[in-house]
């Protein structure tokens, strides 16, 4: 496995997001397909993407994010607010 410049490295069996699609021999892997690292090659990483059309790729690690860096970007729903209105009557 390679040092990523923050450091990281992605390990095998990693949870990651794809940021990019990713033409595969099958098909093209959407935006958000959850995939796991089978390994880190350096500049690739190689994944086995999840859903019923899984297969393995490879792809730069700049198309991928981790699952926790993902969460992160998602917005928090926000509770609703009770407003107090004045009765007429």
């Amino acid at each position: 496995m390679n040092m990523r410049e923050s450091g990281e490295q992605f390990a095998p069996g990693e949870t990651v997001y794809l940021l990019r699609e990713v033409r595969a021999s099958r098909q093209i892997h959407e935006i958000g397909t959850r995939a796991h690292v089978l390994a880190d090659r350096g500049a690739v990483v190689v994944l086995h993407l999840d859903g019923s059309d899984a297969e393995v790729v490879t792809c730069p690690i700049e198309h991928v994010a981790r699952a926790v860096q993902r969460a992160a970007r998602t917005p928090i729903p926000r509770a609703a607010v009770p407003v107090l209105r004045p009765s007429l009557g």
